[in-house]
């Protein structure tokens, strides 16, 4: 009979509860059909055998990863609540706490960054904001990424892989391969537990997604869990990869290289300090003024906001106090 509850690529046990993390209808066609056929069917069975609910709790990050943790057993709550506890270690906030403005950003074309619509009688109407202001930064923190930046996301990525840049060197293009080398990532949260394993996913901007398996179950849960949050520009932390170059970030023109280590591998790729990233893998540095704008956004109900805008010739500061979504 098919089971009726989603997959569960990420499962947490200890001696009386189990978490899981479900991940998405994809992931779970290609499951195996051993685990799924004995791993669930057991967990299932005792749960009905048992009565025992669940309880679900489900956190989102700023770039719009999900993390649903279930708990399932007589102490279903505190698991789950476990398993919440970690993710927001990492960054992620309880979608019921998520705030709302009330705000709509374009994210293309000449409406990138600019507020294209303000639900009525929302925080971001009491708050004065008008259709047509252009967001430039939320609590101080610029809502354009700097070339520098673009460029640093854009070259971040495993060890191992081959990454193409083009420079401008003296004012000529140059362009170089290279291949990344080992670089160890900084500690992220983790949990301890009866034959519990954690592994840890990192992007560009040093957030963490933690993958968690208990068991024999253990590698298949994890698999799961990279699948489920590589598209959101996240790599397992052990695979973290250098380039051995610094960049620039402040910068707001260009992408300078401000140093190479040496025997690293831009050193053997002959990649200078000086030279200006222009491009990487083909694609010029560009990126969404919206997108980040909205990263920028993100935050708990109840949480204030101070958002510099450019609208005409000035340059107002309004406080965004963010409210429970549906009110």
């Amino acid at each position: 009979m098919e089971e009726t509850v989603p997959a569960s690529p990420l499962v947490r046990m200890t001696g009386k509860y189990r978490i899981k993390l479900s991940v998405s209808d994809g992931a779970r066609e290609v499951m195996m059909a051993g685990f799924r056929g004995c791993f669930l069917a057991a967990l299932l069975a005792s749960a009905a055998t048992h009565g025992f609910g669940q309880v679900k709790t489900e956190l989102v990050n700023p770039q719009g990863a999900t993390a649903p943790c279930i708990g399932i057993g007589p102490v279903g709550g505190p698991a789950a609540k476990k398993c919440a506890t970690l993710f927001e270690q990492a960054g992620f906030i309880v979608s019921n706490q998520v705030g709302y403005s009330g705000l709509t950003v374009g994210t293309e074309g000449s409406s990138d960054g600019t507020v294209t619509k303000i639900d009525a009688q929302s925080p971001a109407a009491s708050a004065g904001f008008q259709v047509g202001d252009m967001i430039t930064a939320v609590n101080g923190k610029a809502a354009e990424l700097t070339p520098g930046m673009i460029a640093a996301k854009s070259v971040f990525g495993q060890r191992g892989d081959t990454l193409n840049l083009t420079l401008k060197r003296a004012g000529s293009p140059v362009n170089v391969s290279l291949v990344r080398g080992p670089q160890t990532a900084p500690k992220g949260p983790t949990a301890s537990g009866f034959m519990t394993e954690v592994k840890l996913m990192i992007n560009w901007q040093n957030q963490f997604a933690p993958c968690i398996g208990i068991g024999p179950a253990a590698p298949v849960a994890i698999s799961f869990c990279y699948g489920h949050f590589k598209p959101y520009g996240f790599i397992k932390a052990e695979e973290l990869g250098s380039t051995g170059f610094e960049i620039d970030l402040a910068n707001a023109s260009k992408a300078p290289i401000t140093a190479v280590a040496p025997d690293s591998p831009a050193a053997k790729a002959g990649v200078q300090p000086g030279d200006e990233i222009v491009a990487v893998g083909g694609q010029p540095l560009t990126a969404s003024r919206g997108e980040e704008a909205s990263e920028l956004l993100f935050g708990k109900s109840g949480d204030r906001l101070q958002v510099k805008v450019q609208r005409g010739e000035a340059n107002p500061t309004l406080e965004l106090v963010l409210a429970s979504k549906g009110k």
